[in-house]
């Protein structure tokens, strides 16, 4: 377990190094598309190829689970706080838009299908990389909360 967050640490010190800002761009605009989805989603519960009409209590379970996951981890992303933490929230997600929807593999679309495969490389890419260096993560990194002695 140790290794891994050595691992992660240089990582993190050298996206920090870098800025790429391109990456944080990309980042951005991931949470929004994850919230953008989340949205359409809820408000169109039978584009979820798993629920398929059906509303028992594993398809509203997955509808809500769905929603929440989503938007709450968009914002995160968003944010850049926390960012690998959301990102295995929502990973499962993914998974099951990229193996239960007919054409996830092909061509982006404009119903959205295609663009699982797309924000499943993303948030993989995002998982080893992290927040980039203008998170909210990288500021707490920087900026250290101060002990409070009244």
């Amino acid at each position: 377990m140790a290794a891994t967050s050595e691992f992660t640490d240089k990582i993190d010190h050298w996206a920090d190094t870098h800025n790429l800002f391109i990456a944080d761009i990309l980042r951005f605009v991931f949470g929004i598309f994850l919230i953008w989805k989340g949205y359409q989603f809820g408000q169109k519960p039978e584009m979820i190829p798993v629920v398929m009409g059906r509303f028992d209590f594993l398809g509203i379970f997955l509808i809500v689970y769905i929603v929440i996951v989503q938007i709450a981890a968009g914002v995160v992303i968003m944010c850049g706080l926390i960012t690998r933490t959301a990102i295995l929230c929502v990973l499962p997600v993914l998974l099951g838009a990229v193996i239960y929807s007919p054409r996830a593999t092909e061509l982006p679309q404009a119903t959205g299908e295609g663009w699982a495969v797309i924000c499943l490389l993303l948030s993989l890419a995002f998982l080893v990389y992290g927040s980039g260096s203008f998170s909210c993560d990288a500021y707490y990194r920087r900026h250290p909360l101060r002990e409070y002695k009244g």
